[in-house]
């Protein structure tokens, strides 16, 4: 059995689309447009620009080499266990670019979690 081409992707998102909606056609989704966006090239890093402002000053990224640590023992935890944390943020930010898209009350839920963490 061969990779799926971007026709075969955008065909399902298609036909996923216009069903009912469901947490698990919601995961499959969010998958679905991570691969067709790693297959556009839509997914490399983009800096994060500041809103502008004469008084703006320039942030400067911080960037671990230390593996990621073990938090707990759900599933997606035991997962990044010891992984790269930039490799592990590229991924969860496609992730959120996924969900923003396919269902934008739970991701702006889980923004408002984080800024209030």
């Amino acid at each position: 059995m061969s990779a799926p081409n971007l026709k075969e992707i955008e065909w399902a998102i298609h036909e996923l689309e216009s069903l009912e909606s469901s947490d698990g056609r919601y995961t499959l989704l969010a998958a679905l447009y991570t691969c067709r966006n790693e297959m556009l090239g839509l997914s490399v890093q983009h800096p994060q620009m500041a809103t502008y402002s004469e008084s703006a000053k320039p942030v400067k990224a911080v960037i671990s080499a230390e593996p990621v640590a073990r938090y707990g023992d759900s599933e997606f935890l035991k997962a990044v266990d010891g992984k790269d944390p930039a490799k592990v943020w590229a991924i969860m930010d496609d992730l959120m670019d996924s969900l923003r898209v396919v269902n934008r009350r739970v991701y702006d839920h889980f923004v408002q979690r984080l800024g209030n963490a």
